[in-house]
């Protein structure tokens, strides 16, 4: 019985230490991209600001302080949302990374979400996430960008929608 307590502890050991140190950046930025979508997901507003880097930056001009109340307006109203990212791609050195994904949005709320919702699945390029590694840690990733060529913020605005 002690022997297998100790095997199942080396076990439990040995995962450990490859999740904390020997995970690849690739998997660790995966990790976090779906941290950051659960986190919209579930309206953990804080959270997901947390994951924003000091200087991020998105291609629609938003800073980190001016993106979360656009995202909570947007994506508030849903009632249940199920953020759907389809990977393509995930680019990573050690401390930089790019995961390149399809997004759609699949959710219920008052119609403002139905709107946004239905606006943003139009979209079919391709959502680029850049992301930063801000310490030791494997969970420690900020995402520094986003961009999408065919977006524009403009049509996803709850305020421009006329319901």
């Amino acid at each position: 019985m002690k022997r297998i307590l100790l095997i199942i502890l080396a076990l439990i050991i040995s995962y450990a230490a490859w999740w904390l140190f020997l995970r690849s950046p690739e998997r660790q930025i995966a990790a976090a991209q779906a941290n950051f979508l659960a986190a919209l997901e579930g309206h953990q507003w804080d959270r997901a600001q947390e994951m924003l880097a000091t200087d991020f930056a998105s291609s629609s001009g938003h800073t980190r302080e001016t993106v979360m109340p656009d995202l909570k307006q947007a994506l508030g109203n849903f009632i249940t949302l199920d953020i759907q990212a389809t990977t393509q791609a995930i680019q990573a050195s050690n401390d930089l990374g790019l995961a390149t994904q399809k997004i759609r949005l699949i959710g219920l709320g008052d119609g403002i979400a139905i709107a946004v919702r239905d606006r943003a699945n139009q979209i079919q390029t391709p959502w680029l996430f850049h992301w930063r590694k801000v310490g030791a840690w494997p969970w420690n990733w900020q995402l520094t960008q986003v961009h999408n060529d065919g977006f524009s913020d403009d049509g996803l605005r709850p305020s421009n929608f006329s319901l």
